[in-house]
């Protein structure tokens, strides 16, 4: 009761100061430390990828990625307790990267350019060259390697599903907006259409054309007159 009763002292202004001082420091802590985390986790994913480009998920082995990030399996282990964690990471990143190029369906004035354009993109990202030292090598092989281990591995075909799940509903989405607006006359039922179109979109990515010397760009008029058949605009 006495408590309630006293006034409280009054704080001086260096224990303020040094009240803030104390909290931006807290901060900034627990700020770099998180950054800290990113950046070990990055230098191990690109680590992990490069072992898997080389050997496959089943050839690589956490020895070999502890090696190439130059950590030892303790220090690794902090980040990700198994290699299967790594993978799962990987094909999350992977997914994620093809579901925004998606999202830029928008920036086209009908879904005909919007899905030509951004199914090039994805086989930029995610072609290899004949010579094997293009920007998108990695990628390729790591997207094949993805396909492979989703037959096998329960977890990775469950984020697969997920992404892809979550790209078809986008590519479902644009494609019903377009028919509501009068600009197409798909051939069959919405949801068939997009599962179809997204397959074969994956199905051309799987070929690789470009490592067998195709220019990408001879890709574009394949892909507008599949796009045309199935969605078959129509002439204002």
């Amino acid at each position: 009761m006495v408590d309630n009763i006293l006034p409280r002292p009054t704080k001086h202004l260096a224990d303020e100061k040094s009240d803030r001082e104390g909290g931006c420091f807290v901060t900034k802590l627990f700020g770099k430390r998180a950054q800290n985390r990113e950046v070990q986790e990055a230098r191990i994913l690109e680590a992990a990828t490069n072992c898997f480009v080389r050997a496959g998920f089943h050839g690589a082995s956490m020895n070999d990625i502890c090696s190439e990030a130059g950590m030892s399996p303790g220090a690794l282990y902090r980040y990700f307790p198994s290699k299967e964690s790594i993978i799962e990471t990987i094909v999350a990143a992977h997914r994620k990267a093809s579901a925004e190029i998606l999202d830029r369906m928008s920036a086209y004035d009908n879904i005909i350019d919007a899905l030509v354009m951004v199914g090039m993109e994805h086989i930029h990202q995610k072609s290899a060259t004949s010579t094997g030292d293009g920007v998108g090598d990695a990628n390729a092989r790591i997207f094949a390697e993805i396909r492979a281990e989703a037959i096998r591995n329960e977890a990775v075909a469950a984020q697969c599903e997920l992404y892809e799940g979550q790209m078809r509903e986008q590519l479902l989405s644009a494609i019903s907006a377009a028919k509501n607006r009068g600009e197409i006359d798909p051939i069959g039922d919405l949801g068939l259409v997009a599962a179809t179109l997204a397959a074969m979109g994956e199905g051309v990515i799987m070929r690789n054309f470009p490592a067998q010397g195709v220019p990408v760009e001879a890709l574009e008029p394949m892909f507008r007159a599949l796009a045309v058949a199935i969605l078959r605009p129509v002439k204002a």
